[in-house]
């Protein structure tokens, strides 16, 4: 990152201090990409409560709990082995708020819709999936939860980019591909985590992260199937002009994507790269 722009004391330093006193695989792109996630809902109107499936020792459970709002409840699901509960517990208190949030121990894989129904009773605004990582479980969290969130909810999917769990990417990209009683796309990838919302909100929140003043940092945007996800930290980036304008020609092909002409020219890495002229291929030598 190039420069912290705008970002509350409090959130500041979490980032430079408490971050690194807490174990877990949650690092800066990712806690910056939550801290810009909550500005953007907070900035769209979007309300409802926070669920995190997968608290581990909150690592980022203690800054979701200092992101949501004061009347939002929080939800950590785990089920804590040992003595992690505990763990949890004082770190929450000690780096986060403990104020409207409740930590529930069990097995989500042994969720009902009614135990759900009558927890959860307010729509959820944002959920953070990080329990379970093979491709049964991913995909079984997500359509369990899916039902209890907000129109304008957005998904946080843990350990996407990693190679150790293949799954998890598997279990997303065929959610993805459900569209009763609705649907949710990949609109923004971070550090280790790749992030859903509703189409019909991809576009807003993708402008609005990319003009978040929290950071000033490197982009580029990608065409994948019929969405586009924009990329924040881009070691290929884009040019923020040529971004925020693939964003607004609000490209969705309806066809097959391999059929639709000039894919090469919207999103091919060498457009947005220098390249040497002299390059020339065989037969033209």
């Amino acid at each position: 990152m190039k420069s912290t722009i705008s970002i509350p004391q409090n959130l500041l330093k979490f980032v430079n201090e408490d971050a690194k006193q807490i174990e877990g695989w949650f690092f800066n792109p990712d806690i910056f990409s939550f801290i810009a996630i909550f500005e953007t809902l907070k900035n769209a109107g979007a309300t409802g409560d926070v669920v995190e499936i997968g608290v581990y020792h909150a690592k980022s459970l203690a800054l979701l709990s200092l992101l949501k709002k004061e009347q939002q409840k929080l939800w950590g699901f785990d089920f804590f082995p040992g003595d992690m509960q505990t763990i949890a517990e004082e770190n929450l208190s000690k780096y986060g708020r403990t104020d409207t949030v409740e930590l529930i121990k069990c097995f989500t894989s042994e969720f009902t819709t009614g135990y759900l129904d009558k927890l959860l009773n307010t729509p959820v605004s944002f959920l953070h999936v990080d329990a379970g990582h093979e491709y049964h479980e991913v995909l079984a969290q997500m359509k369990i939860f899916a039902p209890y969130l907000s129109d304008q909810a957005i998904i946080a999917m843990d350990d996407y980019q990693d190679r150790e769990f293949p799954g998890v990417g598997a279990a997303v990209l065929d959610f993805c591909e459900i569209d009763r009683p609705r649907r949710f796309v990949p609109f923004f990838a971070g550090g280790n985590k790749m992030y859903l919302c509703s189409p019909t909100f991809s576009e807003t929140y993708q402008l609005a992260l990319l003009e978040c003043n929290i950071w000033d940092i490197d982009w580029r945007i990608t065409q994948v199937k019929d969405y586009q996800i924009l990329i924040p930290f881009s070691k290929v980036p884009m040019s923020k002009l040529d971004v925020k304008q693939s964003i607004l020609k609000n490209f969705h092909p309806r066809k097959n994507v391999y059929d639709e002409e000039n894919l090469e020219e919207k999103y091919a890495q060498l457009k947005h790269m220098e390249v040497s002229k002299d390059i020339k291929l065989p037969l033209d030598q």
